[in-house]
């Protein structure tokens, strides 16, 4: 097998190359801009420990269906992970590149597996394309087949990633190929550069490194969380299963408000100042996902909420030099 990852110098696609390698799998990795993120790239790979015998790190826009071309006939790819996508605020400064990567770049990806004859391609699209609450499903568990109106959307970004799934399952159905999403909900760990989910980094981080947390929510504010080494994990393993079920996967794994996230944190880091606005906006996103369908299929198990956080700080304070967490 021969992986493309799109966006692999980032938040998860690094953790989708590095999991790859380790399975001894040859993998080119792809970045918009690989001159400014190269050297945290290797960074990331270097800290893990990672060879990087088995990788090829090239420049790719996506919106280019020629460079997509090339890259898949020089290295005989045969799968594709597609994590390259512009978030929020690059959408929204330039609306435009937006949707260059997002709608086109994506579609170029999926005409791809038919041109090529590719076994499969799997992205993540988001937990994000069920809206900005729970309350529209009656505060229950969202299940993949849930789907809400545009008025309860907020960001360009999930309604770019709502219209790659209508684009992605045309393809699945008209051209018969294997292309599959997960929908993961909030992913955190370290090394979350550009977002606006900086919260998702620092509520960890911040603490691991003795350094104070404010949080822009109310200690009642509720989140779904995967730890992103599992979000990476599960786009390989729908990568590389013989037969797939369905197309589409809520990631779960754990809901947890944010009084419970600060026990957590006390609990590994028993000084820890954790601060939350308790006038602050709910944050836009569901609560809490049914994920039966992924764990039925696959026989991969999630970390929990805290083993996840565990690894996150530690994780930072390898980084700085500082001794771990037991």
């Amino acid at each position: 097998m021969n992986f493309l990852v799109t966006g692999g110098t980032g938040f998860i696609g690094k953790r989708v190359v590095g999991q790859l390698i380790k399975k001894g799998v040859n993998v080119v990795s792809t970045d918009i801009d690989v001159k400014n993120n190269k050297d945290q790239f290797e960074h990331y790979l270097s800290q893990k420990k990672i060879r990087t015998d088995n990788i090829k790190l090239c420049e790719l826009d996506i919106s280019s269906k020629e460079e997509i071309q090339n890259i898949i006939t020089d290295n005989k790819v045969s799968h594709i992970i597609a994590c390259g996508y512009q978030m929020s605020n690059l959408i929204d400064n330039n609306p435009i590149k937006g949707a260059e990567v997002n709608i086109v770049g994506m579609t170029n990806l999926f005409q791809s597996v038919v041109d090529f004859n590719l076994k499969r391609l799997v992205f993540p699209s988001s937990e994000s394309v069920y809206g900005i609450s729970s309350e529209i499903y009656n505060n229950k568990p969202v299940k993949e087949d849930d789907y809400c109106g545009l008025q309860h959307h907020l960001f360009t970004y999930a309604v770019m990633k709502l219209l790659n799934e209508f684009m992605a399952k045309k393809y699945v159905t008209m051209k018969n190929v294997s292309i599959a999403c997960t929908r993961p909900s909030v992913v955190f760990g370290y090394g979350r550069q550009r977002s606006s989910l900086m919260w998702a980094e620092e509520f960890a981080t911040n603490p691991a490194l003795g350094k104070e947390l404010n949080l822009p929510f109310s200690e009642s504010n509720k989140d779904n969380f995967i730890y992103v080494e599992d979000c990476a994990e599960q786009l390989i393993e729908l990568s590389t299963k013989e037969h797939l079920d369905h197309f589409v996967y809520n990631t779960g794994t754990e809901t947890a408000s944010g009084k419970e996230l600060k026990a957590i944190i006390k609990s590994l880091v028993p000084d820890a100042i954790v601060n939350f606005d308790e006038d602050g906006k709910p944050t836009p996103f569901i609560d809490s996902q049914d994920d039966t369908r992924i764990r039925k299929e696959l026989s991969f198990v999630p970390r929990t909420l805290e083993q996840g956080i565990k690894e996150h700080m530690n994780e930072a304070r390898l980084d700085h030099g500082l001794e771990l967490i037991n």
